[in-house]
């Protein structure tokens, strides 16, 4: 299958997914310009197409995100990442995480490769205000001549402040790095001599093959470094804004000048519940274990969701209170009751009461704050609470309340009967 078959099929896959499931997925679609820039060249544009889909489940959720450039008339599949993330349930506001990828990084011909992770995470929640978390595992690339595994470990935080979610994130890299004998400055080498091909280390960030003489000495060394970074995310209205920054500490011969700091910023504003402009750019670290060189990039498109993606969040924030901005249950066809609710930023919103013997049933996204769902209510009066991202029960707003019999409050909402 050539790549511009490929990316219509990976296109196809994420807009057209049955809406008979879309309590459980949401696809995406961003295309605009972007350009790209490594130090010391020119920087280079292309049209960038990247859609992504989403499933989510209430311990279990997938994705798979990539994009494809169109350059010099032709279409190429620049990268993409397909994840899992499985998750325990919360017991005293702890919980373990277990994160695993595959993807493939594609710059150009000589800087493509692909790698599988995993990762395990231990998550301490701190209610509605924050939490943390620490975890390792380990990092497997493919195609790449001087790295064969990479150990990694962390740990990080997080915090809201207003409309804002807060954090930070320390990861320590460790992996086995092949240099060429003559390379020994600044550096602690196990050498060997080899014979044939050699690699021949002309960057920080990656390696490519020559041909030696029939016997050259080829080094291993240890090498490791560590990312401090921050970030946020806040969002007002029909705005979002998303910016990071980082520091990279290690020696000069594991981390090149070019990758010590970099940020980036994106800002995206909703035009509608389904159509957004997208605006970023900023500077990317090198990836030494990839053989990712560092570049600076800027991208401005538009995003369209079939049915939205949910908002940017932490993975390890734990469900808490929000505004129902409305509530409201109407007569729909067929004699069932339609609940709609807006609430913008979750991911999920569940109902329950006298009507599901108070089993919580989970509402459909049909738009950015839109949520939706249609069950038979017989006439007179019931009970009834709403749940934000598996948080506390509550009454919901607009209607008449009355405390039930486990000293909380729950809503009341009366039902017509035919006339």
């Amino acid at each position: 299958m050539t790549e511009a078959k490929f990316a219509i099929v990976v296109l196809t896959t994420a807009l057209l997914t049955p809406s008979g499931i879309t309590a459980q997925i949401a696809s995406r679609l961003e295309a605009g310009a972007v350009v790209t820039g490594r130090d010391g060249e020119l920087p280079s544009s292309a049209l960038q197409v990247a859609p992504g889909i989403r499933f989510d489940r209430p311990h279990i959720a997938l994705s798979a995100r990539g994009s494809a450039w169109l350059s010099e008339q032709q279409w190429q599949v620049a990268d993409g990442i397909v994840s899992g993330t499985f998750t325990a349930p919360t017991v005293y506001g702890v919980r373990a995480e277990l994160l695993s990828n595959a993807s493939r990084a594609f710059s150009d011909q000589s800087l493509g490769n692909d790698q599988v992770d995993v990762q395990t995470r231990i998550n301490v929640l701190f209610k509605h205000r924050g939490g943390i978390w620490v975890g390792g595992g380990v990092a497997r690339p493919w195609r790449v001549a001087v790295v064969s595994s990479v150990d990694v470990t962390g740990g990080g935080a997080w915090t809201r402040v207003g409309d804002a979610m807060m954090s930070g994130t320390f990861t320590n890299f460790s992996f086995t790095k092949i240099a060429p004998g003559r390379d020994t400055a600044g550096a602690s080498l196990s050498c060997a001599t080899t014979t044939g091909p050699a690699p021949v280390d002309r960057s920080d960030a990656g390696a490519v093959f020559a041909t030696q003489p029939a016997a050259s000495l080829t080094c291993s060394r240890q090498s490791r470094f560590s990312d401090l970074e921050g970030a946020i995310h806040w969002e007002h209205g029909r705005l979002e804004l998303n910016a990071q920054s980082g520091y990279r500490f290690g020696s000069a011969y594991d981390v090149d000048s070019g990758s010590r700091r970099w940020s980036a910023a994106a800002a995206t504003l909703w035009l509608n519940d389904r159509v957004a402009f997208v605006t970023g750019g900023g500077r990317q670290p090198a990836n030494a274990a990839r053989g990712i060189p560092a570049r600076s990039y800027g991208q401005v498109g538009m995003m369209l969701a079939a049915w939205p993606m949910p908002k940017a969040t932490v993975a390890v924030a734990p469900a808490r209170a929000v505004l129902v901005r409305s509530f409201d249950v109407r007569a729909a066809a067929d004699g069932m009751q339609k609940i709609t609710v807006r609430i913008g930023g979750v991911e999920t919103v569940d109902v329950m009461g006298d009507f599901s013997d108070w089993s919580p049933l989970t509402l459909v996204r049909r738009g950015r704050d839109l949520w939706e769902l249609s069950i038979p209510l017989s006439p007179g009066q019931h009970q009834i609470n709403i749940r934000v991202d598996e948080g506390n029960w509550t009454a919901p707003p607009g209607v008449p309340t009355m405390r039930d019999g486990f000293n909380g409050e729950v809503g009341l909402i009366v039902v017509a009967g035919d006339r």
